[in-house]
């Protein structure tokens, strides 16, 4: 991969124009003011936090490479300036033109997108939404957030003439197609669609005999593993989430109505429906280990999922963009309630320090407790109380005083029958 020779650090600038060599933007804030195109044999490298802001209807047209590296909690965020504006009609008012790959030579660097948010984007070239791709298989699209876009089809995101791309881990929500595939759509081609959450997006076609789907193929055999497809909308009157996708490459989702192929369900997901990730999934979710690591057409899968957290638990994956991380951790009847507990430095490595205070003052049978991902025990920390506060050191060590691995872990602070947990990173 090539290093970017131009670095912008302001708070805000201006691009527009062909991009003739490599850049990598840091500021705050980009303002698109004009189409942009980058040219073959550059590449485009966004920080994370980044908020790339449209100034009207104008496009993205790579001919070379973007690289888009956000972080679980600090996204990169492609937006249009005025989303209030923005409506389901094809008016370009509150809109922006998409990111769109057509013939990129392979010569050049793969261009990702991860861990951003792609909204407010409309195409009035039939396809793609937000993202439009066209004869481009060195493409990965891995913890992103899809959502307020419309196309006529592909909503969201469209493949065309043998485009092959990496979609995985991503929420595609309320996107909506005039036509068909509120979300995806799929033409001539072979996207491996992995680990995504798809739901609530909308197909605005009222003709009830025109067949319409959230995920419209055609002449295609896009690759479906490990997905959630629940509560798409169309008019058709035999309603179904999938078009003309092959039983054999459609392997171990749960997808509304149902779809033959090894491995898949029909079950209500249940999502938590509250918090940040909403879509997450609930302790007795049927996707929780229906996944499969064993994927027909194989590749390495992402260390984490859409929320930063491990994407495997106790040797197995869950379906959806959402690993569960255990009962017992995180899901307690009984919360305390007027608490503050965090722990400094997090991430860590040796040693962390847990702190914690109550409005009341704290009782002999306080206790914290170390857990790992899969739920089990690793230590009991001592503390040491004074008042309505305490606190512990953890060095990284068991019970039995051998160093852990890293990664995350959880500790759980009890008081009584009331317990509160948080989630800290040990780093080697």
């Amino acid at each position: 991969m090539k290093f970017p020779i131009n670095k912008i650090h302001r708070s805000s600038i201006e691009v527009g124009g062909n991009i003739t060599i490599d850049e990598f933007w840091s500021a705050d804030t980009v303002k698109i003011v004009a189409d942009v195109v980058i040219e073959n044999g550059v590449t485009v490298s966004i920080d994370s936090g980044v908020k790339v802001e449209f100034q009207d209807y104008y496009s993205i047209d790579v001919n070379g490479a973007i690289i888009a590296n956000g972080e679980a909690d600090d996204l990169i965020h492609f937006t249009s300036e005025f989303p209030e504006a923005f409506i389901l009609d094809y008016s370009e008012y509150g809109a922006w033109n998409g990111i769109k790959f057509n013939n990129v030579s392979t010569l050049n660097n793969t261009s990702k997108f991860e861990y951003c948010i792609l909204e407010y984007s409309k195409s009035f070239t039939e396809y793609g939404g937000a993202i439009q791709v066209y004869g481009v298989s060195d493409l990965e699209i891995t913890n992103c957030l899809f959502r307020n876009n419309i196309a006529d089809y592909g909503g969201a995101i469209s493949f065309e003439y043998h485009s092959a791309p990496k979609i995985y881990g991503n929420l595609f929500e309320n996107n909506y197609a005039f036509i068909s595939g509120s979300p995806i759509y799929c033409s001539y081609s072979y996207p491996r669609i992995t680990n995504n959450t798809i739901v609530s997006n909308y197909v605005l076609n009222e003709e009830t005999f025109h067949e319409t789907a959230a995920i419209h193929t055609y002449i295609s055999k896009p690759q479906i593993a490990n997905n959630i497809i629940w509560g798409n909308e169309t008019s058709f009157y035999d309603p179904h989430q999938l078009m003309n996708c092959k039983a054999f490459y459609t392997i171990y989702n749960d997808i509304e109505f149902g779809h033959d192929g090894k491995g898949n369900i029909n079950e209500e997901p249940l999502f938590t429906g509250s918090g940040a990730h909403q879509y997450s999934l609930e302790a007795d979710s049927p996707c929780i280990e229906s996944g499969t690591y064993f994927l027909p057409f194989g590749y390495d899968l992402p260390e984490f999922d859409l929320a930063g957290n491990v994407r495997t638990y106790n040797d197995s994956i869950d379906i959806g963009a959402y690993e569960w991380n255990g009962v017992g951790i995180e899901n307690y009847e009984f919360a305390i309630a007027n608490y503050r507990i965090s722990n400094y430095p997090n991430p860590f490595n040796p040693t962390t320090t847990i702190s914690f205070s109550l409005t009341t003052e704290i009782t002999e049978n306080t206790e914290i407790i170390i857990y790992n991902l899969k739920g089990q025990k690793v230590k009991n920390l001592p503390i040491t109380l004074s008042g309505d506060e305490g606190a512990g050191i953890w060095n990284g060590t068991d019970n039995s005083g051998q160093s852990v691995s890293s990664g995350i872990y959880f500790y759980k602070l009890g008081v009584g029958d009331l317990q509160q947990v948080n989630k800290m990173i040990l780093l080697k």
